[in-house]
Parts: structure tokens; sequence; C-alpha cells
């Protein structure tokens, strides 16, 4: 018996009363876990079938780094009450945690990236934008997925100043003075170009107010989409599911036109 302290990225049931749990724990990474009983009413292991939950249970991990762990009891729980509650925010989150149990190997400690999940679901409940969280993940992730795009300077003048854009032919930003050389870049606009460079390398933890304009929101998204698509080649289910979600928003948002007076 181990005491288990995790997040509860996903859970699925498991015949009548049981759940299998993919937890991200503090000391041993990504398992998934058996809770049995959990769907049970008024079972104690309950909280563990609400995703997005941090809890420290009595627990058995993984034997031999493979197979499946069991949860036996709850000592501690704490909902991400606002994530749970905005469809937006659940949403992002449940991208984040896709994109987590692809990227990151089962059964291996991730320390830094359990940190880095729970400062992001921190700042989710604070009601942050859910895309800028979103997008700050992913682009960290990217690395992880073996795709490393050079943010930092064009690599043909070693520049670090001045108008860029992203290059695939040089995989990162190249400067103006180089804009001819890649007839295919992204076009992007300044202001893109430098949130995408922040969000690279931000400690999501100290993330402050970020207020971005629908435009800057959609040039980047446009990147990261980009970058998941042709260099990583993963579009989970939950990315469609937000771009859905956006697309009905905004024809929420379209007036209807007047109708013509009759004469």
């Amino acid at each position: 018996m181990a005491l288990i302290e995790g997040l509860i990225l996903h859970t699925t049931a498991y015949r009548d009363n049981d759940l299998l749990v993919k937890v991200f724990t503090k000391d041993a990474g990504i398992i998934t876990a058996m809770a049995r009983g959990a769907k049970k009413q008024k079972s104690k292991l309950a909280p563990v079938g609400q995703a997005f939950t941090w809890v420290v249970v009595d627990g058995i991990y993984p034997k031999n780094q493979q197979g499946l762990g069991f949860i036996n009891s709850i000592q501690e729980s704490r909902i991400y009450k606002n994530v749970v509650t905005d469809l937006t925010a659940a949403a992002y989150a449940a991208l984040i945690a896709k994109d987590l149990t692809v990227a990151l190997e089962e059964n291996v400690p991730q320390p830094d990236w359990y940190e880095k999940t729970l400062a992001a679901f921190e700042q989710l409940n604070k009601q942050k934008d859910p895309q800028v969280v979103a997008n700050i993940m992913e682009l960290q992730l990217l690395p992880v997925f073996g795709v490393s795009p050079n943010w930092v300077r064009d690599p043909l003048s070693g520049a670090e100043t001045g108008d860029f854009d992203y290059s695939d032919k040089y995989n990162g930003i190249i400067e103006k003075s180089h804009f001819d050389m890649d007839d295919h870049r992204l076009h992007l606009d300044q202001k893109t170009v430098y949130y995408l460079r922040l969000f690279s390398t931000i400690d999501i933890s100290k993330l402050g107010s970020v207020t971005l304009s629908p435009m800057t929101k959609r040039g980047i998204q446009r990147v990261v989409d980009y970058l998941y698509d042709q260099q990583v080649g993963f579009q989970p289910k939950e990315k469609r599911f937000i771009q859905k979600m956006a697309a009905f928003e905004g024809q929420l948002q379209i007036k209807p036109r007047k109708k013509e007076s009759e004469s």
C-alpha cells in the first residue's frame, strides 16, 4: 500500500460498478488504476470518478511499472470547481489531459510536468483564458512529441529582435530580411509571433492577466494546429469538439437580418 497523490485526468467505466482511472501522479507519472465499486451509489471512492480532481489515495502502484494499479480509499480530494462547471474551461482541460496522456509514457515519473499540469489547472480554475492556458501547454509539449521549433533567433543571421515569421523550411522563426527565402512562410502578424515566442517558454504558474484580441488568438491557434497537424500528426477529438463549439458560438453571435418592410 502507498499514499498516491495525483490529478484525475480521465475515467472509463469498467464492468457494472468499477472505473479505470487515468491519474497523473506526483511520484510515478501517469498511471491507470482500478477503482472497484466507484460507480456505486454512496461509494467512498466516488471522487475519483470526477475528472479534474486532485486526490491523495491509499492504493497500489502498477507492479513493475506496467499493468493496473489500484485505488482502495481516499484520504484527500479537491475538485477544480470552475474547470468542471464551465463548459469552455472543461473542454480545454480535456484537451490538455489528452495531450498529456499521448505525449507522456505511462509509469514514468514526470515531476516537472506534474507540477506544470497542476499549475495549468490552477490557472483554469482562476478563470484565466482557457485557450491561452491550453496553447501554452501545447507549445511546451511539442519537444516531448519530438518537435522543437526554434522560437529564439533567426538561424541565418542570429537576430533575436526585429520582425519575424514562422518558416517550416527553417523550423522556426526567420527575420524580415529573409522572408523571400521561404515562399511558404505563414505570414504571421507580429503580435502573434510575440505571443508564440512568449508562450513557448513562460512559467505557467506565473501567468498574469492576458487579454488577447480575437485576431491574435486565431493566429496563435492557427500555428499550434498547423504544428500538431503537420509535424506531430495528431488532432484529438477534444480539439475538434472545441472547434465545433467555437463555430456554434460564432453562429449565435451573427445577428439575423431584419426583414424588409412590405410596401
